[in-house]
């Protein structure tokens, strides 16, 4: 059986593109001899696009594309698409063959109604039968899981996930990850050929990354499509073979930094082509973040669609280096002359580059020509700690919001690795915030940077607390500090422009309350360890028996409360209270004051 791979970039809701260029496809590969056409999860209505489903006649319109496969496409196609249930996007695929139209997602949940007399409480499972091969249908890791797993059976597997791409999670990757095993397991496990087709492009702020595959049962790479590129490819599937084959691929290993700057490069490119514009302005001040933004955006859309403004400041070899990267990058660039700002700036401010800098990004779009995206370099380390909030004002998207200056610093190394563009003195020119971090001044900028990105990691991403954050080793009070600026900053992180999401939180997804008196519970939470300290010396196992008795008096479970006597207690009262927050604590659901623990309701 020949299955073609049809990996496109589709533009949501573009509707007569798409069908053409679907209808294309099917032409060419049914000359090919295909038996199959898969297309990726998100080609025609991306990956979530529930306000647009609950807008009059969108639904209407995916119909009419299906219809249209259905009348003119020659050969069978398989294709995803989300329809609105209750308020809410779900998950279908249309099987097309023979001019009609099987959404799989509903067939398999009449079938089991019809079998069980109820719908199914779970995902339903997704499969059909063409020449005599059983195909089945994953649309994300758990539903791939209950093959590899044997709870399901099919000769083929098709995995076409609606999540997007996650620097912080390979198997996202798709394809970028087989070296280093992924995805392989699956398929042996499962003893099936596996066929994964993931989506490229950028739908808002998600960014695909391709790299669509073709696993067969024994473990070898049958086929394995670029990442972060249209491509297409014809794929011989043999159920009843068993290997091996002719001429298997060998992918490299993943790397995590060509993934994010491809990812970002993508996520750029499409924001602009997608909504017609002619090309992107940033400024140039000779620091890391804006040289790297420099070779992102020539990486994206080519040096010819990229405006740069020359911005002076206190180091002059800064300028000297941001002149340099433009001659580099062969760069359109205008050069900022201080005397036109300098009489408004010592009005302003006592600090008149600070205010040239500032008033060089307003006007920027005025001097760089109208058409153009105004690009910022901040980045989640700025975003988390409040660095420069005027920065971003005047831009419109923000490529570098969901990544780290670590990553950045690492970014720019391999950039300049495929070709030094960056000089060499930018990379050593780090602004670090030194006064967060404890011992900074015994530490290298590179590793100062490193210290206070994993504290923001461990707060953001894992939404860890700051007990978590202590007991593996971090500063106490570093953490509050840290912890304190994040919170200042939220006000203004509103104020931040769009940019792509790449990690599994970023801080658009971390909102807090303004109106909160942060003050107030970092030193509550300061004070906690003297607290438990204090407790666990001074208290008795007497103490802690007559503690216990009144906590339990205050759950209202005195009544039925066991003597405290006979009770197995803990000794060390500051393990207990360490194992007693990290289990919940306090509930205020209700009138049950504990959600778990040793006086929970459980």
């Amino acid at each position: 059986m020949n299955i073609a791979l049809v990996q496109i970039n589709a533009t949501m809701c573009a509707y007569e593109e798409t069908i053409a260029r679907m209808l294309s496809a099917a032409s060419t590969f049914e000359r090919q001899g295909a038996d199959l056409l898969i297309f990726p999860a998100t080609t025609l209505t991306g990956f979530n696009p529930q306000s647009l489903l609950n807008q009059e006649g969108v639904e209407t319109d995916i119909a009419l594309v299906l219809d249209e496969l259905a009348e003119r496409a020659s050969v069978p196609i398989l294709v995803p698409f989300l329809f609105e249930s209750s308020g809410q996007p779900v998950p279908e695929v249309a099987y097309i063959h023979d001019k009609k139209i099987v959404p799989l997602r509903m067939g398999a949940s009449v079938a089991y109604l019809k079998a069980h007399g109820h719908m199914p409480e779970g995902e339903p499972v997704m499969q059909f039968v063409q020449q005599d091969t059983d195909f089945g249908v994953a649309l994300d890791l758990e539903g791939l899981a209950a093959y590899s797993a044997g709870s399901e059976n099919a000769d083929v597997i098709i995995y076409l996930p609606f999540s997007g791409f996650c620097a912080d999670d390979e198997a996202t990757s798709m394809g970028a990850t087989l070296g280093d095993g992924f995805y392989i397991g699956e398929a042996t496990k499962a003893n099936s050929w596996l066929v994964g087709v993931n989506s490229i492009g950028a739908q808002d702020e998600i960014v695909y990354s391709g790299g669509s595959f073709v696993i067969s049962p024994w473990g070898e790479i049958a086929a394995a499509l670029p990442n972060f590129e249209e491509a297409m490819e014809l794929v011989e599937v043999e159920p009843l073979s068993e290997g091996p084959l002719e001429e298997p691929l060998a992918p490299a290993p993943y790397q995590r930094m060509r993934m994010i700057w491809g990812a970002l490069t993508l996520a750029l490119r499409d924001f602009v082509d997608k909504q017609g514009v002619r090309g992107v302005g940033l400024l140039l001040t000779g620091d890391l973040l804006t040289s790297v933004l420099a070779a992102l955006a020539v990486d994206a859309l080519g040096p010819m669609r990229v405006w740069g403004l020359l911005v002076p400041s206190a180091d002059e070899d800064a300028l000297k280096d941001a002149r340099h990267l433009a001659r580099n990058l062969r760069i359109h660039a205008e050069e900022v002359n201080k005397s036109d700002f300098k009489q408004a700036a010592e009005l302003i401010d006592s600090n008149p580059l600070a205010v040239i800098r500032l008033l060089a990004r307003a006007a920027a779009p005025q001097i760089l020509g109208p058409g153009l995206l105004m690009l910022t370099a901040v980045d989640k380390t700025a975003l988390a700690l409040q660095q420069d909030p005027d920065c971003y004002h005047a831009a419109s998207f923000a490529p570098f919001s969901d990544v780290y200056r670590t990553d950045i610093l690492a970014l720019a190394s391999d950039r300049n690795g495929k070709s030094p563009v960056i000089p060499r003195s930018v990379l050593a020119r780090l602004d670090v915030p030194r006064d967060l971090v404890a011992d900074a001044h015994a530490l290298s900028d590179a590793r100062t940077l490193s210290e206070l990105d994993s504290v923001l990691l461990s707060v953001i991403e894992r939404g860890e607390s700051v007990t978590d954050v202590v007991r593996e080793g971090g500063n106490l009070e570093e953490t509050l500090g840290i912890l304190s600026a994040v919170g200042k900053g939220e006000l203004s992180r509103r104020n931040c422009p769009a940019g792509p999401i790449i990690s599994e939180r970023a801080l658009v997804e971390r909102r807090t309350p303004i109106a909160i008196h942060r003050a107030s519970s970092t030193a509550h939470v300061s004070s906690m360890p003297e607290v438990v300290a204090g407790l666990s010396t001074a208290m008795n196992n007497a103490d802690i028996m007559s503690l216990m008795e009144r906590l339990q008096t205050l759950a209202g479970a005195f009544e039925d409360a066991a003597d405290p006597a006979s009770l197995d207690l803990p000794h060390n009262l500051h393990s207990y209270l360490q194992d007693f927050a990290s289990s919940g604590g306090f509930s205020t659901n209700g009138d049950d004051l504990w959600g778990s623990g040793l006086f929970s309701k459980n």
